[in-house]
């Protein structure tokens, strides 16, 4: 009959401290959610992200329709009304639930390359709707209303029409999640008495 192996931990001295693999993740489902409350910020995160979704390809469709002819009285004060009552609160909060499912779920905010790209596109996005987007379909909105021309349509279909386009790559991101984790730098190797480790 064989002998069973011993454990090596049962001979490691006890200090009354947990390892500090232990000590991490301890420290780490201290933040975490419970189910129930993980799934309910799951749930509205995704339903914000469909409308923040929706309210984009709907300022696109004004928009590309104002570029193509329709009556810019009827197309960007529309546009400029989803831009800035929908579009972006919709945008931060997405950006916040986020945030949020990062800190408060075991995906971290900077552990996967997927969670790590998503934040980084959301947050350009929301930065570029409230500086650029949503700015410049009220500049087309009262230019229309005072019977003006309106000057960068084309551009406002640019801009709405990539908002799309990173909205969808989160999307796709969030089902894929490609990329695996980040890697970090290890702790650094002491020097021997030969001098350093190679």
């Amino acid at each position: 009959m064989d002998a069973v192996p011993p454990n090596p931990a049962s001979f490691a001295p006890a200090t009354g401290t947990a390892p500090p693999h232990q000590a991490r993740r301890s420290g780490r489902r201290g933040r975490r959610l419970p189910p129930g409350w993980r799934k309910a910020l799951k749930a509205a995160h995704v339903a914000v992200s469909v409308g923040l979704l929706g309210s984009d390809a709907s300022v696109l469709a004004l928009t590309a329709a104002g570029r193509l002819g329709s009556d810019p009285v009827t197309v960007y004060p529309a546009a400029h009304l989803i831009g800035e009552l929908l579009l972006l609160p919709l945008a931060v909060l997405a950006l916040a639930g986020g945030v949020a499912l990062g800190l408060l779920t075991p995906w971290g905010l900077l552990r996967h390359w997927w969670v790590a790209i998503s934040l980084a596109l959301t947050a350009g996005g929301t930065v570029l709707a409230a500086l650029v987007l949503v700015p410049g379909l009220g500049t087309a909105a009262s230019a229309s209303l005072a019977g003006r021309p309106v000057a960068g349509a084309t551009g406002l279909v640019r801009d709405s029409g990539a908002a799309c386009c990173v909205l969808v790559a989160t999307v796709v991101l969030s089902y894929v999640k490609p990329f695996g984790t980040v890697r970090r730098p290890g702790p650094a190797l002491p020097a021997g008495p030969s001098g350093p480790a190679g």
